[in-house]
């Protein structure tokens, strides 16, 4: 039987753990030596503030998050001209219009026994309170950082960076990976990408930021083309996006959620590549209440838990046209 931690199975370089050789209880004999570092388990981390702005502590204990967005209008400047005749003066106007993001509130505990702790303090090489809660922090680090990117599951407005409907998806200027690209395949797309994304953001921004999947950024090591072989894709695509931006700050960031094997279960299925601004005034997520731990609590004096809470929310894209999704539309 499989063991399972925070929901995913457990492996080691061997392959699964098994469940009955878990815990500090196992067989030794005189000549075994239990070394006093413990191995910990690792996972996929990636903080979401590489990737966008992250606030907390903004609306906590609220059940949604309201962000008001100004329109202006004024018709055309020559409607103004006072020597077209009449009475009549033309006018201009303002409106905000709502953006809404609902709120989650989560908690879950950690318990342990005063039997349990007793007898891992006779083994001396592990703490089982320190692991457990540990685990606590690790799953709600796990679930913000799915919800940065992929959103809450089975909820269409409670979405992620890579699940927003609200922006444009391009499917037909990336066709297959670009590590993969041909010399001229690749020409063309470095010539296509910022104007795509100029006509859709009605050539008001540029970009700073350029999301792609991390097994495609992991092949763009390898040379340009056979006639810039000195310097990488990765390199010649990173030069020119700080020329053309004018932004020596510009970044191509590596994301596994981008890739179609990481996003199946989020609906997206494809490797999907994000060119975007990174500003507060383009997208942000609000985490309304940190993750917080309660003092460990008991009723009887035996069986103790500690409780831990928090809010959380999803992405909110209040510029949709300065972000645009490209999809790799190779084979679908």
């Amino acid at each position: 039987m499989k063991l399972h931690v925070l929901g995913q199975p457990l492996f080691n370089a061997n392959g699964d753990v098994d469940s009955h050789s878990a815990g500090f209880k196992y067989i030794i004999d005189t000549l075994s030596h239990i070394r006093e570092r413990i191995i910990e388990q690792k996972f996929f981390d990636i903080a979401p503030a590489d990737f966008l702005p992250v606030e907390t502590g903004e609306a906590s204990w609220s059940d949604e998050i309201v962000q008001n967005g100004e329109y202006l209008s004024g018709g055309d400047f020559f409607e103004g001209d006072i020597d077209l005749g009449g009475s009549r003066v033309a006018g201009v106007d303002a409106t905000i219009v709502p953006d809404r993001m609902p709120v989650g509130t989560w908690r879950k505990k950690a318990g342990w026994t005063i039997a349990e702790t007793a007898k891992a303090a006779n083994a001396g090489n592990w703490d089982p309170i320190e692991g457990k809660l540990k685990a606590l922090k690790k799953n709600w680090d796990l679930g913000i950082q799915q919800l940065a990117f992929l959103g809450r599951p089975g909820d269409a407005v409670m979405t992620g960076l890579v699940t927003n409907s609200k922006v444009t998806i391009n499917t037909t200027l990336i066709t297959e990976s670009i590590s993969g690209m041909s010399d001229a395949e690749f020409q063309t797309f470095v010539g296509g990408l910022l104007d795509a994304y100029y006509v859709n953001g009605n050539r008001t921004a540029m970009p700073d930021t350029f999301a792609i999947p991390a097994s495609d950024y992991l092949g763009m090591g390898a040379a340009a083309s056979a006639t810039y072989p000195n310097i990488s894709k990765l390199e010649y695509l990173s030069n020119m996006l700080k020329k053309m931006t004018r932004n020596d700050a510009f970044e191509i960031l590596a994301n596994a959620y981008l890739d179609a094997a990481m996003n199946t279960g989020a609906g997206v299925n494809k490797n999907r590549y994000i060119l975007y601004r990174r500003d507060p005034d383009t997208l942000s997520m609000v985490i309304p209440v940190d993750l917080t731990m309660l003092d460990p609590r008991s009723v009887n004096g035996f069986d103790w838990e500690q409780l831990a809470y928090g809010q959380y929310s999803g992405v909110m894209v209040h510029r949709p046209r300065e972000v645009l999704y490209f999809d790799e539309t190779a084979g679908s």
